[in-house]
């Protein structure tokens, strides 16, 4: 299964996000989520999508009526345990690289987000203190 998540593209990965906060979720229903998302992506685009995370074995499917409804295949699926190994893949041991990348980049984060990752990095400072 390794190797298929190293070919999980970015909006195979929104379709996992979505799966991963709801349950037996239909091609339509996940078309509507995208779309409240800001990608307005035909049926047959979105099929095709899960089609091949099916095929990946990443999801899992139910017959119900004359359409298939959708699940995440197992916990190793979720974008979060897609994206842990993408980066051990990546950058090995060098925990810090990505962070440094999304500040490097021109399209970085934002003021908001930055405050954010202030305030995480602040409150994980204080625990470790507290130690």
């Amino acid at each position: 299964m390794a190797n298929k998540l190293a070919d999980v593209g970015p909006l195979e990965l929104k379709v996992l996000g979505i799966l991963n906060s709801e349950a037996n979720v239909s091609v339509s229903d996940i078309q509507t989520s995208l779309k409240k998302q800001g990608h307005d992506l035909a049926y047959t685009t979105v099929m095709t999508v899960l089609v091949r995370l099916y095929n990946k074995d990443l999801v899992t499917r139910q017959k119900e009526g004359r359409q298939f409804l959708y699940a995440p295949a197992k916990k190793n699926s979720s974008p979060l345990k897609i994206f842990e190994r993408m980066k051990t893949s990546l950058f090995g041991s060098e925990k810090l690289q990505p962070i440094l990348g999304l500040l490097e980049a021109d399209d970085g984060l934002s003021r908001e987000e930055l405050e954010e990752l202030k305030r995480v990095v602040d409150a994980r400072l204080g625990q470790e203190r507290k130690r």
